[in-house]
């Protein structure tokens, strides 16, 4: 059972339950169910009071009247608030290819660079270069400028 804010226009009339968009900054009633998981809500009376002179006074400006009053929402379905990642493994599962095309598509643009020398000469030769306290990636980089500006400077 939660608690939440029911709104009502300028005559009374019930226009839904309050739920936020935009970063709270703009204010819905629903009445739909199925977003009722978006709603404004809380698990006790006492929670819903701590808030609720904040939305009335802005429900009220926004709508020319209307207000809020703190009611207990209706049962919503178990379903509705599922664990995302089960939905998500489940929708990975029978959309593999996808999957799969979507990895593949993201690892040709996020290349992931790997650097293994074999040759003992390279190796001594970078240990030669190396300034103390230098990781292998710092060689690499400083290397990679040094190279780059080279280029730049000859113009290939």
């Amino acid at each position: 059972m939660y608690y939440g804010y029911r709104c009502y226009n300028r005559e009374g009339k019930p226009e839904g339950w309050l739920y936020t968009a935009r970063s709270e900054q703009e204010l819905n009633p629903t009445k739909n169910l199925d977003y009722f998981s978006w709603c404004k809500r809380w698990k006790t009376k006492r929670g819903a009071e701590k808030n609720f002179d904040y939305y009335n006074q802005r429900w009220h400006h926004q709508t020319d009247g209307g207000y809020l009053k703190i009611e207990e929402m209706p049962e919503l379905e178990s379903h509705q608030f599922k664990d995302y990642r089960e939905t998500k493994k489940r929708w990975d599962e029978q959309n593999a290819d996808k999957v799969r095309e979507s990895k593949a598509k993201y690892d040709a643009e996020n290349p992931v660079w790997s650097i293994r020398f074999k040759d003992e000469d390279v190796l001594q030769w970078l240990n030669e270069e190396r300034w103390d306290d230098e990781s292998n990636q710092d060689l690499v980089m400083r290397k990679l400028r040094k190279l780059m500006t080279l280029e730049y400077k000859e113009g290939f």
